[in-house]
């Protein structure tokens, strides 16, 4: 692995390298884009396959009434495939929390429908088209290319597969272990991307900021607010090396940003046409996506215990099940670098300032509302002594001190919890009593 110095890294190091891919705005194709590849496709496959030769050839009148009854099927499949969406949005809209967008922003989900509105067209383009333009080689109109029924089968076959797993990927979004899973392998994965998986360094190396230049300007936002959803750094980098500065981002990912707010802050340069790129590599939107941001799936996994633990659902074990892939996520962030907000030069020039969560934002993030939330439930109260515990004793000493301080306060509130500092439980025993309390 490449040199991380304290702060960041330099721009052409591997860690920084994959921060860019990770923090770099996806280049991919929007949703009606997609679809009418697929609607194009099925146009372009009705009209030349009726004309392609295979040796053999089939009445034309038997062909088209195929070709209307796998339209009618795949109206149906439509309709059906609308309809699981909406329910499954709206289920974990009301039972896990209205954050949950996994489902309907899934390129499975428009993919599936984007294959089947396509054959559903060349189903309609064939149909028509064999009725006026006889088969290549036919001696009769009446008479159309092998291929067509070949072809049709083939992809009415491949309907049913996508389909079929459309509706077990729906299946699949209303079971509690399976959203968890999803949550927490989204998170990984933009978290293994941010952070370079280096070990943080020690106390007595304590990073020095760099100084910045003097001459600094505020970028204002103009356009209308919304929730930053990822940022095309690479571009930001290279803009600000073109032009010798420095641009800090002061929102970060994941925020709401309002019109006249300040934005982003560009150091060294009065160059105004920084302003405009600074804003063309933010894109907003009116909810938060796991792209880039790396606390969303920390603040899925605490919505879903929170809403467990109110009154009015009651369901400590779904909370306790959200802690145990918190944890997973903290074990993953505990040895990371999360100093890489700060991208420099070859030269040690600072280029690019990020506002990345330290921490105690994550420390503080996963634990505190819970403790609140769960101050009556003794599972609860295990779950997360547990969860401290366990990273104390995987984080170096800069780390533990936010998870002393929360694990002490557990014990001031509930006198059973016994401080970090005079624990005599062993790990074997606290998941022991869990165990036996079926937490």
């Amino acid at each position: 692995m490449s040199t991380v110095n304290s702060r960041g890294a330099y721009e052409g190091a591997p860690s920084v390298r994959m921060l860019g891919r990770t923090l770099h705005r996806h280049r991919r194709l929007r949703i009606g884009l997609m679809q009418l590849a697929y609607v194009v496709a099925g146009v372009v496959l009705g009209l030349v396959v009726p004309r392609i030769p295979v040796g053999f050839t089939v009445p034309r009148s038997e062909s088209t009434q195929m070709l209307f009854a796998v339209a009618a099927v795949l109206l149906t499949f439509l309709a059906i495939a609308f309809s699981l969406v909406f329910l499954v949005v709206q289920f974990g809209s009301t039972t896990y929390t209205p954050r949950l967008n996994l489902f309907y922003t899934s390129a499975r989900i428009w993919h599936s429908f984007a294959f089947i509105t396509g054959v559903l067209v060349f189903a309609f383009t064939a149909a028509y088209s064999e009725t006026f333009v006889p088969a290549s080689g036919s001696t009769s109109s009446d008479e159309m290319s092998g291929l067509l029924p070949i072809l049709t089968i083939t992809l009415l076959i491949g309907a049913i597969v996508v389909y079929r797993n459309l509706q077990m990927s729906a299946f699949g979004s209303v079971q509690l272990g399976s959203v968890l899973a999803q949550v927490t392998e989204r998170g990984r994965q933009v978290l293994e991307g941010v952070y370079a998986d280096e070990p943080p360094q020690d106390a007595g190396a304590a990073s020095v900021a760099r100084a910045l230049p003097d001459r600094r300007r505020d970028v204002a936002w103009t356009r209308r607010p919304g929730i930053i959803q990822d940022i095309d750094v690479p571009r930001i980098i290279a803009a600000a090396r073109s032009a010798d500065a420095a641009i800090e981002i002061v929102v970060p990912i994941g925020e709401m940003v309002q019109p006249r707010a300040t934005i982003a802050v560009v150091h060294g340069s009065a160059d105004p046409s920084l302003d405009a790129v600074v804003l063309q590599a933010i894109r907003t939107g009116v909810e938060r996506t796991f792209e880039q941001d790396p606390t969303l799936a920390f603040r899925v996994l605490v919505d879903i215990a929170l809403r467990a633990l109110s009154p009015a659902i009651n369901d400590p074990t779904t909370a306790v099940q959200a802690l145990d892939c918190e944890e997973s996520l903290m074990r993953l962030l505990v040895g990371r670098d999360l100093d890489v907000g700060e991208i420099t030069g070859p030269h040690g020039r600072t280029r690019v300032l990020l506002a990345l969560p330290s921490w105690e934002d994550y420390v503080a993030l996963a634990v505190d509302e819970i403790v609140e939330a769960g101050a009556d439930n003794p599972r609860i109260r295990r779950r997360l002594e547990r969860l401290l515990r366990d990273l104390i004793a995987l984080a170096p000493a800069r780390r533990s001190d936010p998870l002393r301080a929360r694990l002490d306060e557990l014990a001031s509130r509930w006198p059973t919890t016994e401080p970090a500092a005079a624990s005599s439980l062993t790990r074997g025993q606290t998941r022991t009593s869990d165990s036996a309390l079926g937490g």
